[in-house]
């Protein structure tokens, strides 16, 4: 073995081992980024949910959701929340975005009324 050959070895390993763990981290901090903006749709979808049934409530499901996510978010910092309510279900959708990835979720909530089936069966 010729002196200076685990130089030239380790010259080509090392930016190799970097870059996947760099790789591995932006995995990592994309999958924490999913997982709190899945719960806090979700949690936020609920909340309508239960309001809609509540004709004396009213909550900003908005301030909410920015209040699920202030400060969580590692990777995806950018976020767009549509909230869409129906007669009967309340649907949550966020995407988040940054640079090459970009996800999106949506959690949806049934508006469960059973007073009205309860009637029904007196």
């Amino acid at each position: 073995m010729v002196k200076g050959s685990t130089v030239i070895e380790m010259a080509y390993i090392i930016p190799l081992f970097l870059g996947l763990f760099v790789l591995i981290m932006h995995a990592v901090f994309y999958y924490h980024d999913k997982a709190v903006l899945n719960g806090a749709a979700g949690e936020t979808a609920i909340l309508g949910a239960q309001a809609a049934r509540r004709a004396d409530t009213e909550y900003d499901l908005e301030s909410f959701f920015e209040e699920r996510t202030n400060g969580k978010l590692i990777y995806m910092t950018d976020t767009d929340l549509s909230i869409s309510e129906t007669e009967d279900k309340i649907t949550v959708s966020v995407s988040a975005r940054r640079s090459l990835m970009s996800m999106e979720i949506s959690q949806s909530a049934l508006i469960v009324k059973p007073e009205k089936n309860i009637r029904r069966m007196r």
